[in-house]
């Protein structure tokens, strides 16, 4: 076999050398991974140097000697030459990477990317800290080493993007669908498993052996990237030749009728009670086919945990879990009966949970409930005394659960934690924050799929992981399921996908047009203080849903003003003790509304909520269900998700959005940054950098740690898709050790005498005071053990730490800037920038009137030398001297610009003439630091706050964007971030490179442009209460936008009393039974609306929750009758329709003008009678648009009723278009 595979592949590599040696007969052919599929003797004559040919080594092996000894063998041959990729990658050590590029081909194997080395050759390890430094001993053309298994290998660097390059196997065959037909057959999982096909290619290499029958696990809703899609073809090809092949694996469907293991159901009785039954969880058969539901016991995830828990104690890899469930289905119990059972074999059992609330309520409840006292959690708030006992107690066996949150996970080794016991399980509670982009996105639990990785890697664990999140979109552009699967390098895992129908919740939407009067927010705060009486008079409880702190306090405000026991608030801002008021409060019914963030409900099971409105909706519609999913968790619940929604409403989740999103070129000056920090660090391929040293980048100083760490996070996501190798590794270090301080004479004094270990002095800076070095880590372990390090830490930067002992601590940061050139030559092009800013500035300044970025980059444009990027200047010179306006005649901080948001975007207005003197400040900063000096590089220890600090920050950003320097700060309350560079050349190429584009970014990107879409079809048009959960159902199962605006078109507009329907509606019991009749004598099921029937005026029809009389609903609710006439296509009598008709136009005008629109009878001057608009639409289109702009309230239309009417204008009488309707048509 092993002699066939050579031949068949000797001549494709012949074939591929004489394509090239006809055009360069010289050409070198550089080898990457092929050599195992060829016979190399064939080519011996032309391999350069046989001696190192694919020979594994650094540059001890590949010495000066040695590339004197090749160098001159390639510059004289007239003959082709081959080299190893370990000799080329080598070779460009010595010579500039572009020496032999138009002779070079790489013919490289693209079926793997990683390549097998001996134990030995093994050097990767982590420091005491857990973080992968790069040892230094690894050889050039390796990026990283890997264990899989016991097996060891490296991923290759990538070659140069210019360089020819020619795959080994370039014919395909496709894949087809297959059952496994014997126990031992491969499977291979692609979608969780990045190097699953490596490791396969690698085996079949060492054994000879290509005759395997593969299954790959593929999803059909989770499309494959197409690299990975060619490779499986290509490998089909080639195990085609040996009767081997590569198939799809069919999906398993769940067991249907599952007992309960008698080992969990034991369990179960001794912690939850003898009386105590596994519940039912609705679930889908099968996402991939179908919607179908079947209901699966609580056991059966429980015991599926169990079972890969007890293949990891025996030594075989255990396939992960990934688990949806609603929300009040039990998921707690679904890890933690495991997580007990874990514990009777003596492991330990790691939960991260993201709220420090959540961590408390559940390890309370598992004390006192369960009666379970070998729990604890820790977070920030705990004293050095307290985390240490409780550590203590992991490792000594007395803790078997411990709650952690994503932060001090990814903070720590994990021995930190949990010593030398065995990590029987690891639960991840909440995933969907993996994928919820937006201002709720928490980018640790992005990193923690690595770091679980790591875990694996470094320690003989076999634990299965577990995530479970409430809803995630399982497939299509929206996916959640499969980006969490991949984000968290989850194995093979089982998929439990549950119902996301919550058929006891209604949906009560009423939309109207944008307010004609008043101010948006004023105006929408209005309405809902009204919506909040309303609940609050019909004594019903809910939640109030805002945006924003503000937004809540202000409503809070108004609503104390009606009744100041009326509503309770709760949000982040918020002290502890007020939170738990609150939440007491409303739980205990004290207070039945709550209003807060979309924060409040996460994990807390509050079962007799009957309304959730929202101010607006912030997120996008997976947030939007799991927020009205914390409504009628009791079944007996009847729950409403109320909603008065005009498209305004949209501007806060595109705002929010907005806040957090980051854009290419952003991202590219990170890379440039990254390239800067290695430069002057000595080309060190591992760093430590302060996230504030990357603010200037970005459109504001807020979270800038956050923006960071996700900038890296989808740089480095992105470099692995692209090259199959990690090119930068990127890891968060909460590192707080080092902090410099000022301090007097007596300050010194006391300071050596109590605590000389824990500090030193900076020598030779002049002046009375002192600047000292502190390590405050050291000072809290040593001296204040019984309190938490944030309560240091906090007491230091507010300037009172030791203040009692006398001694005066002023907060100090280093700042150090390095210039690339001489001063007197950078300084004439820093006065140039500086002027052309101040130019445009100038400009807007004389306009008096606001302006975008996009309109001041613009500006810049005209008035910087091209040499700068008008961009990146702009965006830092907006973000760092804007603020909000604090009064009539105050803004923020030294700001001179006012920003404001207006609808979506943010805008800027010059409200001060100052920029001279801020601009000055920044020069005479430059002379003091440079003027007159030898030197090229200079340290700051300016005070914290002061605008010293600020101006020295946004120079050094300003060099750094004009590419004259850098700076770094250190010694802030910031945290740290580990950069380790495997290929520092790709990323100061696609630093200087103008089409560098990041596909992570783009694709987040688009998923919100199209959720955006989805919302406003959802909340915009009206659907009965079914054929909205079945959107949302197709939503959730991975449909597309433009199969789902098919299936759900939408011709009408809502219209609905929101708290007259609550009125008439809170009483409705939802009957779980089979009955006919349900408890309130509503029928259930003989009258609902049939399609396509005919109905006299004596015929009974349900709608809703009520049955009546065909004639009883013309009266009493003429419009939900049309609602319904509509959707079934009913059909009633004549008479009957005209009654209707007359109805809804003189009582629901507004509904019956929305959905005629131009089919509308109007008075319009040059007509007899009434006329249909669509007449003079179509005939008089210029005559037409003047009469509907002052009769807007008359007729409605929609956007492309509106842009064709505008077209029609533009082409007969442009002038007659106003500016907003013109700026529709270019949209």
């Amino acid at each position: 076999m092993r002699n066939k595979l050579k031949n068949i592949y000797t001549n494709a590599f012949d074939n591929i050398i004489k394509k090239h040696i006809r055009t360069k007969a010289n050409t070198i052919f550089v080898l990457a991974g092929i050599s195992p599929y060829i016979h190399l003797e064939n080519f011996a004559d032309c391999i350069t140097d046989q001696a190192t040919f694919d020979k594994e080594g650094n540059l001890d092996l590949f010495t000066p000697t040695w590339f004197g000894g090749v160098f001159p063998k390639l510059m004289s041959a007239t003959t082709y030459q081959v080299l190893s990729h370990q000799q080329y990658a080598s070779i460009n050590e010595y010579l500039n990477e572009d020496f032999f590029k138009d002779r070079i081909v790489v013919v490289y194997d693209n079926l793997r990317s990683l390549y097998p080395i001996k134990k030995e050759e093994y050097i990767e390890k982590t420091d005491s800290n857990g973080t992968e430094k790069r040892p230094d001993g690894m050889p050039v053309y390796q990026a990283e080493q890997l264990k899989i298994g016991n097996k060891y290998f490296y991923s290759l660097k990538h070659f140069n993007d210019e360089l020819k390059k020619e795959p080994l196997f370039s014919i395909k065959k496709e894949m087809t669908i297959s059952s496994i037909t014997s126990y031992q057959s491969y499977v291979l999982d692609v979608i969780s498993d990045p190097y699953g096909v490596d490791v396969l290619v690698n085996e079949c290499l060492e054994s000879g052996i290509f005759s395997k029958k593969v299954y790959v696990k593929v999803s059909g809703k989770n499309v494959l990237n197409k690299t990975t899609l060619n490779t499986l073809q290509e490998l089909n090809h080639l195990f085609n030749h040996f009767e081997g092949g590569v198939y799809i694996q069919e999906e398993e469907a769940i067991q249907k009728g599952y007992t309960p293991s008698k080992e969990s159901l034991t369990l179960l009785k001794q912690y939850w009670g003898q009386n105590a039954n596994f519940r039912d969880i609705q679930v889908y058969e099968n996402p991939e086919v179908g919607n179908n539901i079947i209901p699966v016991s609580q056991g059966l995830l429980v015991d599926t945990i169990i079972k890969e828990y007890k293949k990891g104690c025996e030594g075989e890899q255990p396939r992960d879990i990934f688990i949806t469930a609603p929300t009040g289905a039990g998921k707690s119990l679904i890890f933690q009966l495991p997580a007990f059972y874990a514990a009777s074999k003596g492991d330990v059992t790691i939960v991260v949970s993201p709220l420090k609330a959540l961590m408390t309520d559940q390890v309370e409840i598992l004390r006192s409930e369960r009666k379970y006292d070998r729990v604890e959690f820790i977070n920030s708030d705990l004293t050095l005394i307290d985390r240490d006992k409780i550590i203590e107690g992991c490792k000594r066996g007395d803790v078997d659960i411990l709650y952690l949150s994503p932060e001090l996970l990814l903070s720590y080794d994990i021995h930190y934690f949990i010593g030398e016991r065995n990590l029987g399980l690891l639960i991840v509670d909440e995933a969907h924050l993996i994928t919820t982009w937006g201002r709720d996105f928490r980018v640790d639990y992005w990193f923690l799929g690595n770091h679980i990785n790591k875990v694996r890697k470094y320690n003989n664990y076999m634990f299965p992981l577990v995530a479970l999140t409430a809803t995630a979109v399982y497939g299509g552009v929206n996916d959640m399921v499969f980006d969490s699967i991949n984000s968290l390098n989850m194995h093979d895992p089982h998929k439990f996908i549950g119902n996301v129908r919550r058929d006891n919740i209604e949906f009560v939407i009423d939309t109207h047009d944008d307010y004609s009067t008043g101010g948006y927010d004023q105006n929408k705060e209005t309405e809902t203080v009204n919506i909040i009486k309303g609940i609050h008079d019909l004594d019903m409880k809910g939640i109030v849903y805002a945006p924003y702190t503000r937004q809540i306090n202000r409503l809070k405000d108004k609503c104390d003003e009606i009744a100041p026991k009326m509503a309770v608030a709760f949000h982040g801002g918020m002290l502890a003790d007020e939170q738990k008021f609150a939440y007491q409060a409303f739980k205990s019914n004290t207070c039945k509304i709550m209003i807060a963030t979309k924060a409040f409900g996460m994990g807390v099971d509050i079962p007799d909520i009957q309304v959730v409105y929202h101010h607006a909706p912030s997120g996008l519609l997976p947030d939007y269900i799991q927020e009205i999913g914390r409504a009628a968790r009791k079944k007996q619940i009847q729950g409403f998700a109320a909603l008065t929604f005009s498209k305004s409403d949209l501007r806060y989740s595109k705002q929010l959005f907005g806040i957090s999103s980051l854009k290419t070129f952003q991202l590219k000056e990170v890379l440039c940054k990254i390239i800067r920090c290695f430069y002057s660090n000595g080309k060190k391929r591992n760093m430590l950098v302060a996230a504030n040293d990357f603010a200037y980048i970005f459109d504001s100083a807020d979270e800038v740690d956050q923006k960071v760490a996700t900038a890296l996070m989808m740089i480095e996501k992105d470099y692995l898709i692209k090259t199959r190798f990690n090119v930068l590794i990127a890891r968060p270090k909460k590192l707080f050790t080092k902090v410099y301080a000022r301090t007097n004479q007596v300050g010194l004094d006391r300071l050596l005498e109590k605590y000389g270990e824990c500090f030193k002095e900076i020598p030779h800076l002049s002046g009375t005071y002192h600047t000292l070095e502190l390590n405050l880590d050291e000072i809290w372990s040593k001296h204040f053990s019984d309190r938490s390090f944030p309560q240091i830490k906090s007491e230091f930067y507010r300037q009172k730490f030791l203040a009692d002992e006398g001694i005066e601590l002023t907060p100090q940061i280093r700042v150090t800037i390095n210039i690339d050139k001489a001063y007197r030559e950078i300084l004439p092009e820093v006065q140039g920038v500086l002027n052309a800013i101040s130019v445009s500035f100038a400009k807007f300044k004389l306009k008096g009137a606001f302006f975008t970025y996009k309109e001041f980059v613009e500006e810049l444009i005209q008035n910087i030398s091209t040499k700068y990027n008008a961009e990146k200047i702009a965006s830092f010179m907006l973000g760092t001297y804007s603020g909000y306006l604090q009064s009539s005649n105050v803004l923020e901080g030294d700001s001179f610009l006012q920003q404001r948001y207006h609808g979506t975007s943010m805008q800027y207005q010059v409200f001060s003439t100052n920029y001279g003197a801020k601009f000055t400040q920044l020069l005479r900063s430059f002379s003091s630091l440079f003027d007159g000096k030898v030197r090229q590089s200079v340290d700051r220890y300016l005070s914290i706050s002061d605008i010293p600090l600020k101006n020295h920050i946004r120079l050094g950003s300003l060099l750094e964007l004009m590419e004259f320097g850098s700076f770094e700060t250190t010694g802030g309350d910031d945290p740290k971030i580990f950069l380790r560079l495997n290929d520092p050349r790709r990323i100061e190429k696609d630093s200087m490179s103008n089409k560098y584009s990041n596909f992570i970014l783009e694709s987040v990107k688009n998923r919100h442009k199209v959720s955006c879409a989805l919302f406003e079809h959802f909340f915009t048009n009206y659907f009965s209460n079914e054929n909205r959960w079945n959107m949302i159902e197709d939503f959730f199962l991975g449909m597309s936008n433009d199969e789902l605006f098919e299936k759900y078109p939408g011709t009408m507009v809502n219209h609905i009393d929101i708290l007259e329907y609550l009125k008439e509606n809170k009483s409705y019991v939802p009957d779980g039974g089979d009955n006919t009749f349900s408890s309130n004598g509503a029928h259930r099921t003989l009258f609902l609306p049939r399609k396509q029937e005919f109905y006299n005026r004596d015929n009974m029809l349900t709608i809703g929750h009520q049955t009546k009389q065909i004639k009883k609903w013309l009266v009493d609710d003429p419009v939900a009758l049309h609602r319904t006439i509509e959707e079934y296509e009913i059909v009633i009598e004549k008479d009957d329709f005209k009654v209707l008709s007359n109805r809804l136009r003189l009582n629901h005008f507004e509904y019956y003008r929305d959905f005629m629109r131009l089919k509308l009878l109007i008075d319009f001057p040059g007509y007899p009678s009434l006329v249909q608009a669509v007449v003079p639409y179509n005939d008089t289109p210029v005559k037409f648009y003047k009469w509907w702009r002052k009769h807007q309230g008359e007729i409605t239309m929609n956007l492309a009723e509106k842009v064709k009417l505008f077209l029609a204008v533009e082409r007969e009488s442009s002038t007659a278009l106003i500016k907003a309707h013109r700026a529709i048509i270019k949209k």
